[in-house]
């Protein structure tokens, strides 16, 4: 676990990357189908025209989720980018967000935990429901397509009563 002065990392100008495996990303255990994968991710601090602390991640990797249609594994590409600004209080954090609602901020933290912090810009860029485009094998959507309807047989039973 890499801990962090997130304003000092920034206002110096520094680096890290690095990897972690997708097993070792607790809160992310019921969205994926299994503890395959890697995420590779990149930090990079600096401070912008109006002299705020950000941190800018960038994450890579393949994770296998689960398809919430069929329920079967589906393998999904993770890329992501994310510039945090930093604010020493809410009150300027809400201010600025107010102004700039396309501005992703945080609070400054004197430890932040890296993994931690990559385990969240994870859990935010996940599909709401990853799906595939098609469930199943085209046979098996082929012979379903075949059978008969069952309604079908109960609304020839409806229409000869009606006579």
């Amino acid at each position: 676990m890499t801990v962090i002065h997130s304003a000092e990392f920034a206002k110096e100008k520094q680096s890290l990357e690095g990897s972690v495996e997708v097993a070792a990303l607790a809160r992310l255990a019921d969205q994926r189908a299994d503890q395959a994968g890697v995420v590779s991710w990149r930090l990079v601090g600096g401070v912008d025209r109006y002299q705020r602390p950000y941190l800018a991640l960038t994450l890579k990797g393949e994770l296998n989720l689960v398809c919430q249609r069929c329920l079967k594994p589906l393998a999904w590409s993770l890329k992501g980018e994310s510039v945090l600004t930093q604010f020493v209080d809410e009150e300027s954090l809400d201010d600025a967000e107010n102004i700039d609602e396309d501005l992703e901020g945080m609070l400054i933290e004197p430890e932040l935990d890296v993994q931690g912090l990559v385990e969240d810009e994870v859990l935010l860029s996940l599909p709401l429901a990853p799906r595939h485009v098609a469930c199943g094998d085209e046979d098996e959507a082929v012979r379903a397509a075949a059978k008969p309807n069952p309604f079908a047989v109960l609304a020839g039973l409806k229409t000869r009563k009606a006579e």
